[in-house]
Order: C-alpha cells, then sequence, then structure tokens
C-alpha cells in the first residue's frame, strides 16, 4: 500500500516502531499487522528521535529486538536523514507525551528541550527555510563534552 503524501514535505518520527517481519514476535505479528511494516517506500525527508533506554515493544512483547529496533526508520528508509538518540531516555522520551503523564518515568526537561530544539532545527532545515540553526546544533552535540544525546546523518 502507497502511503506517499506530496502535501508533506518532512517529518519527525518519534520513537516509532521498528521493521516487521521477523523482527516481531509471534503475538504482535498475529494480533497487530499494522506493526509489520517495512521502511523501503519511505522516501520523505524524515528526523528518527529513539531513547536508547527504550525496552517498552519488548515489555509489551511487540518485538524479539531491544531498543535499536525504533532506529529502523532511519537505518532502513532512503527517506530519513537524520537520527537523534537520547542518552537514558525511555518511550516516552522523557516526557513528550504532556506535563505530569503518568506513563512517563523517565522525565527529564533537559530531553524534551533538546527535542524541541532539534526538531525545530531539523524541520526548518528540510523545509529550507533557514540553515544555521541545523548547523549549529549539531555542533554543539558533537562537542559537548557530556552530551545528552547524539546527532547522526547520512
Amino acid at each position: 500500500m502507497d502511503l506517499f503524501d506530496s502535501r508533506i514535505k518532512a517529518g519527525v518520527l518519534f520513537a516509532t516502531a521498528g521493521q516487521g517481519g521477523d523482527s516481531l514476535t509471534t503475538f504482535a505479528a498475529e494480533n497487530m499487522p499494522h506493526l509489520n511494516v517495512s521502511f523501503t517506500h519511505m522516501i520523505t525527508p524524515t528526523l528518527v528521535i529513539v531513547g536508547d533506554q527504550d525496552y517498552t515493544p519488548q515489555k509489551y512483547q511487540l518485538t524479539v529486538r531491544g531498543p535499536e529496533w525504533m532506529s529502523d526508520p532511519y537505518f532502513l528508509s532512503p527517506g530519513a536523514e537524520s537520527l537523534l538518540t537520547l542518552f537514558g531516555a525511555e518511550h516516552s522520551l522523557s516526557g513528550i507525551p504532556g506535563y505530569e503523564v503518568t506513563e512517563t518515568t523517565d522525565e527529564n526537561p533537559e530531553h524534551v528541550a533538546l527535542i524541541q530544539l532539534v526538531s525545530w532545527a531539523y524541520l526548518c532545515h528540510a523545509l529550507d527555510i533557514e540553515h544555521d540553526s541545523w548547523t549549529a546544533v549539531q555542533k554543539a552535540l558533537s562537542e559537548d563534552p557530556n552530551p545528552i544525546g547524539r546527532i547522526e546523518s547520512k
């Protein structure tokens, strides 16, 4: 099924499920067919954001893999351009579902602020609004002696 929409020029994916097929548990394959996805046709420029401690898909028996499963949209799609990995972040990415949301077990305002900064800078860059912010945020993270995340780009 082709879900391409030419109106969408860029995107940001937050803690998105990974590849289907052999990566899914038997339970997920049988009960959640929407997880049986491939990213080979995802061509829209995209920033993927993940937490390196996101074990939620394993907890709910969705995947046989670890937190790296959530990075599949970046590694397996031709459109994904960048990956922000937050160190110590779980599935809620340190609180982005909402203020005082009870399922946030890894609340970290610094992670949330970084997500906001990186998302904004990436979208401005990808939509050709301005490029200085994206360059600056990438440089700042790469030069930080104690980074709370890492940006990779293809």
